[in-house]
């Protein structure tokens, strides 16, 4: 078991190393993109195939046994938004759809019931609130996926 605590957007990396390393196998080269990466960026100028994590956002749930003051049990949601751009069958999307489902599935395989450590809770595969999308010949499919952990206070009173 990992001494490390986990920080309230630590995720982030853990996400990012793993879909590099679960991505490596598939036949085109996927980046996988964090919001720095997207940060000033026109979407014409990245890259795709890739998968873009944004984080979702996090609720604090009710704890069973009362915490002390300054911790809290946090749910947070992390979206992956695999990206594909394939312009045959422009009007229908078809192949756009085609070429994103292999990504989608490698990432969903990779994330879903992933015990990242640190203090993070398994993965588990919700669903995201956002609909897929084709835009110009861009196929884009979000994913969320869930984890909990405890935040502690890091600051001292």
């Amino acid at each position: 078991m990992s001494d490390l605590r986990p920080t309230f957007l630590g995720l982030e990396p853990l996400l990012v190393a793993r879909l590099e390393d679960a991505l490596q196998p598939l036949p085109e080269n996927v980046r996988v993109l964090c919001v720095a990466d997207m940060a000033g960026v026109l979407e014409k100028d990245l890259p795709k195939p890739s998968a873009r994590i944004v984080y979702g956002g996090h609720q604090v749930v009710p704890s069973k046994d009362p915490l002390p003051p300054g911790w809290a049990l946090i749910e947070q949601t992390w979206l992956v938004v695999p990206a594909v751009r394939n312009v045959r069958n422009i009007k229908a999307g078809t192949a756009g759809r085609a070429d994103a489902s292999p990504l989608i599935d490698a990432v969903w395989d990779a994330l879903d019931g992933w015990r990242p450590g640190g203090g993070y809770s398994q993965l588990k595969s919700v669903s995201p609130g956002l609909r897929p999308a084709t835009v110009e010949g861009c196929t884009y499919v979000p994913l969320a996926f869930t984890t909990r952990f405890r935040r502690n206070q890091t600051c001292p009173t």
